[in-house]
């Protein structure tokens, strides 16, 4: 037949028959994209729907669910309004706000190929602030430079964030207490727990001699000025000192000297990059002896009384070595060893740090044994500090930096270990602390999307 011979008008049929589904494809991509804004605009509607319920002060079920419809519906455009449907609210026992939600997105060129619209479907879950699953823990610097009265600022700061919490009456509230300077003290009731290595108390004698020449004239004595550094901080005092001294004849002494080696509840670092890392500790951790480190940490809890009675006891001493508080509250607030109080992920559990500091960390783990925190690689310390927060905000947590007046690497270091912006702190005056205090606990209250 001719048609079959005519190749032009053959090529012109085909391609007009081609042309439908080729331009029905096209059509359904830019709908499946259109589809695909309507999902994120839905979601976004939801999302705030659920967090206006949440944000009610106390009322009944049948009020958070119309002011999650209410809410829903404003925040949609007119357009998608049209299309959109609630599907359900529901409000728990436990005050988990749901609600479930799609819209239906008119097909356009994809007509040519569909009859049907497209359907987007949506969830978006909240729990009232008096109902959250928080778990806290406070990282509060101890070291020296936090003497007098910054640390009784900081004690009536953390004082403020437990009342604010307590007056709330949600049992879901657990805080932790890690205080930290050079070291961090784990408590001396954990001796014998598997993750960590502590040798026997022990003391030994040795009748020991030592030769000296007393003095028995001087001349020419002055008191001169002398400045020593601790934690950072400058004391000043005098000592005296003479031109000549006259020597008299070498005298021996000998006597019974003791040692005791007695452990405190002092840790150190393990090698790195465990001393970073909130890994089952299968590496023991180091028991330190006849070494200082302040008050014990509390793990997880509920008592108030315990935790006031804890940061009462707070005393300023040693110096700064951060990154090991850092560690240890994020232990706290693992379910695995070493602190096994803290629940596991999910079920709308939230998990925050608040870490507070005055300085800059004027120690690092000691080079020939890292163990020790004795070296003085600031910079490895503040790069350690960095890691830590990263790993810890990677594994879920949320994390609150306060600094006072500190400046330098420290401090920008500080503020990247917050979890964002929002949460970075940097004051001056340590009577401030009150209120900073009273912000984040606010900041934790918010109410917040579960789902």
């Amino acid at each position: 037949m001719r048609i079959w011979r005519d190749r032009s008008g053959n090529f012109a049929i085909s391609t007009a028959l081609l042309a439908v589904p080729l331009i029905g494809a096209a059509g359904l991509g830019v709908d499946f994209t259109m589809a695909v804004s309507r999902k994120v605009e839905l979601q976004q509607a939801a999302d705030a729907a659920v967090l206006a319920a949440a944000s009610m002060p106390a009322t009944t079920t049948d009020k958070m669910k119309t002011q999650a419809s209410e809410a829903f519906r404003s925040n949609l455009r007119a357009d998608l309004a049209t299309h959109a449907e609630v599907d359900g609210i529901n409000v728990s026992a436990d005050n988990h706000i749901t609600l479930d939600a799609h819209a239906r997105v008119p097909l356009t060129i994809g007509k040519i190929l569909f009859e049907d619209d497209l359907k987007v479907s949506v969830s978006a879950q909240s729990v009232r602030s008096d109902y959250q699953k928080v778990e806290v823990a406070m990282v509060l610097d101890n070291t020296y430079s936090m003497s007098g009265q910054k640390l009784t600022d900081l004690k009536s700061a953390a004082n403020a964030l437990l009342n604010v919490f307590e007056k709330t009456k949600n049992t879901n509230v657990r805080f932790s207490l890690v205080p930290f300077s050079r070291y961090v003290n784990v408590g001396t009731a954990n001796r014998n727990q598997p993750w960590i290595s502590v040798p026997a108390d022990s003391s030994t004698t040795k009748n020991t001699c030592t030769t000296s020449k007393p003095v028995v004239s001087k001349s020419g004595c002055k008191m001169v000025p002398t400045t020593s550094t601790n934690d950072g901080v400058t004391t000043t005092g005098q000592k005296e000192q003479c031109d000549s001294y006259t020597y008299g004849d070498p005298v021996t002494t000998c006597s019974d000297k003791t040692t005791t080696y007695t452990w405190s509840g002092c840790v150190g670092s393990r090698n790195n990059p465990l001393d970073v890392q909130d890994a089952q500790p299968t590496t023991r951790y180091t028991g330190l002896q006849n070494t200082s480190c302040g008050s014990a940490v509390v793990p997880l809890t509920d008592n108030y009384t315990v935790l006031r009675t804890a940061i009462s006891k707070m005393v300023a001493n040693n110096e700064t070595y951060i990154p090991a508080g850092i560690l240890w509250g994020w232990n706290t607030l693992s379910s695995q060893m070493p602190f096994e109080e803290a629940a596991g992920k999910g079920n709308g559990l939230s998990k925050f740090m608040i870490v507070m500091t005055d300085g800059t960390n004027t120690l690092s783990p000691n080079k020939s044994n890292y163990l020790l925190h004795t070296g003085t690689d600031t910079a490895k310390a503040d790069t350690l500090m960095t890691t830590v927060c990263t790993n810890a905000k990677t594994a879920g947590l949320t994390i609150f930096t306060v600094a006072v007046g500190v400046t330098g690497s420290t401090a920008d270091g500080l503020a990247a270990c917050a979890s964002d912006k929002s949460k970075a702190y940097s004051i001056e005056d340590s009577a401030k602390l009150v209120d900073v205090f009273k912000t984040i606990a606010g900041q934790i209250m918010t109410p917040r999307l579960t789902m």
